[in-house]
């Protein structure tokens, strides 16, 4: 009776081990700025030491089953919209499904002095279905660092 027993309860423990939720879709940091459109949502912030700004965020997809090849560039702006330096993420795995939530870092390399006024967002996916003959779709937005 005590094998009988034992076996049971290292069944219970394997299978309730492997009975967890997918960490992808989990975030445990909240971040103070968004933005969000039908098909993206983008949550980030942006930190800033000697000669660099780096920008930590999230990238949610909200509305198609599968996305391929997404990608994510800050473009930073002063205050008269000139471009002082651009940094591009490129997600691994290629494929984001419905309400994936995929963390990324972009560290911009800045001249001292140098302070961003806005940050210009753009990104760039595909649809799965549609292959590499379909054509990508993106979007773009300017907001606060």
């Amino acid at each position: 009776m005590g094998f009988r027993r034992l076996a049971l309860m290292a069944l219970f423990f394997f299978l309730t081990g492997c009975a967890t939720g997918d960490r992808s879709m989990m975030t445990t940091h909240t971040y103070p700025h968004s933005h969000s459109f039908y098909d993206l949502r983008v949550s980030w912030e942006t930190t800033g030491d000697r000669g660099s700004v780096t920008i930590d965020g999230t990238l949610k997809n909200q509305s198609y089953y599968y996305l391929s090849d997404p990608e994510i560039t800050a473009t930073l702006l002063d205050a008269n919209g000139k471009i002082i330096g651009e940094g591009t993420f490129l997600f691994f795995p290629h494929q984001f499904s419905l309400d994936e939530i995929a963390p990324f870092t972009i560290r911009i390399p800045v001249k001292e002095g140098e302070v961003p006024k806005r940050i210009r967002f753009t990104y760039r996916y595909r649809l799965a279905e549609e292959g590499m003959s379909g054509s990508p779709r993106f979007n773009s937005f300017e907001a606060t660092p």
